[in-house]
């Protein structure tokens, strides 16, 4: 009797998750198969952005027809890709749909876009180094006029003036669309830079320094302009033309005659370069799902001014997956190759400079080749949360958002170089790990405090600001 029982109530069972999938199955099917047409788009809060550069980044069109099944994704995805402009703290993309029509409505809080301010900035490679050196010699002062989505058109403008352990006059302009389509960009960079300490050689995996006090000991020109070409939301190219002109004080010639190749103090060349950048992630700033391709072909010295001339190749990827409701694997690999670089020390920046592992954020090394490969496994603490500070009179600063994540992490990396003399880190295997706290906060600020453990047994606390990969 017991088991007639048990028998009868597991066919009934059975027969009801059969049921239930088939429902299930049978109402995604209708979903699938029922298709609306965006007849508006309503967009509201984009109180200087241009209607044009909103509809830019979304997944649908107006008189598009789209399915239900697929419509909750295709907002996401607009939601996200118009945070990634950074020219808002918050979107909300909602609809209404009446006999098959929809209303997609679109609200957005934009940011605060004019950010003139003084400077005050320490000159080291990163600000774990700073930490380590403490030398208040090496500040920058000055003053930095930023203006984002100027005229309302995402379009770029920078003005600096630098002064004090490092010169710099910069002039920075991009206009992301010059025609009707919106595809096509075009952007201006000049700079003059000028200094009275250079590092001139790398010794025991640090930067030697050479300061001049009354003269300087590097002056360089830079004249840029750039062109992009965005077919699709997630696909960009660059093309990239560049001026330069470098000169040295002659006793950085005398402590490193190979600072640029033959015992030259002056090169002037100009450099030819591409970039294919496919990015699908969620977020620019602190992804958690998706990837990103990123290609880079440069050509320094076209025979112009000089026979100087290298090749150089760069690669990124990175892909971010969830693997649970609150877990995330994070993992990059960055390599780069110079060809016909002639080993020169200004041509051969390699691990240390923009590229480091972290728990080796003192070491320097030099290279005609390298790469560098960083996995993190997250876990977050606290879901992006949102607040109002009432004291701040404006919604584009009272209203705040932040999320915490810790992590475990390991790096590894190796550069190919022949400057390996009294350097440990060149032509070695490199490897590091540790652990993480990540604070991700409103106008794309993250704040990253770890304790890291490198392959020659040091450890230590390391403060970053800025995302932990690329």
């Amino acid at each position: 009797m017991f088991l007639r029982i048990v028998v009868k109530k597991s066919f009934g069972l059975f027969f009801f998750v059969l049921f239930s999938s088939i429902f299930s199955y049978s109402q995604k099917q209708h979903e699938a198969s029922t298709t609306c047409i965006i007849n508006k788009i309503i967009i509201s809060g984009n109180t200087l952005t241009k209607e044009d550069v909103v509809k830019r980044e979304l997944e649908f069109e107006l008189g598009e027809e789209i399915s239900l099944y697929e419509l909750p994704e295709l907002i996401e995805r607009s939601r996200e890709n118009l945070l990634n402009t950074s020219l808002f703290n918050f979107v909300t993309i909602t609809y209404t749909c009446d006999s098959n029509n929809l209303a997609m409505i679109i609200d957005m809080q934009e940011r605060w876009y004019v950010w003139p301010y003084p400077v005050l900035e320490h000159a080291d490679r990163n600000f774990s180094s700073f930490l380590k050196n403490q030398e208040w010699s090496r500040i920058n002062y000055g003053l930095y006029l930023l203006i984002n989505n100027f005229r309302g058109r995402k379009e770029i403008l920078k003005l600096k003036t630098i002064f004090g352990f490092n010169n710099e006059l910069n002039l920075f302009y991009y206009k992301p669309y010059v025609d009707k389509n919106q595809k096509i960009g075009i952007g201006l960079d000049l700079r003059y830079i000028r200094n009275h300490e250079v590092p001139f050689n790398v010794f025991n995996d640090e930067l030697e320094y050479l300061k001049l006090t009354n003269k300087y000991a590097r002056e360089k020109i830079q004249i840029s302009n750039f062109y992009t070409y965005r077919p699709q939301l997630y696909t960009n190219h660059l093309f990239n033309l560049k001026y330069s002109n470098v000169s040295i004080n002659d006793s950085v010639l005398i402590l490193n005659d190979n600072y640029f190749f033959e015992q030259n103090s002056n090169i002037e060349f100009i450099t030819l370069g591409y970039i294919f950048d496919y990015d699908k992630r969620n977020s620019k700033i602190y992804p958690l799902e998706g990837i990103r391709i990123n290609l880079l072909i440069q050509k320094e010295g076209l025979g112009v001014f000089s026979s100087y001339g290298n090749f150089k190749f760069r690669t990124i990827l990175d892909e971010n997956i969830r693997l649970a409701q609150k877990f995330f694997l994070t993992t990059s690999i960055t390599g780069q190759l110079y060809i016909k670089n002639k080993n020169s020390f200004y041509f051969s920046e390699a691990i240390g400079y923009d590229n480091y592992l972290r728990g080796m954020e003192y070491y320097v090394s030099n290279g005609n080749s390298f790469y560098i490969s960083k996995a993190n496994f997250k876990y977050e603490i606290i879901p992006q949360t949102n607040f109002n500070i009432n004291i701040i009179p404006t919604a584009k600063f009272s209203k705040v958002h932040f999320a915490l994540y810790t992590n475990i992490f390991f790096d590894t990396g190796y550069v190919d170089s022949n400057y390996s003399m009294n350097n440990a880190i060149t032509n070695e295997f490199l490897y590091s790990g540790g652990i993480g706290l990540d604070l991700v906060t409103y106008y794309d600020k993250v704040l990253r405090i770890e304790y890291s453990l490198n392959k020659f047994g040091e450890q230590g606390i390391f403060v970053h600001l800025g995302a932990p990969l690329i």
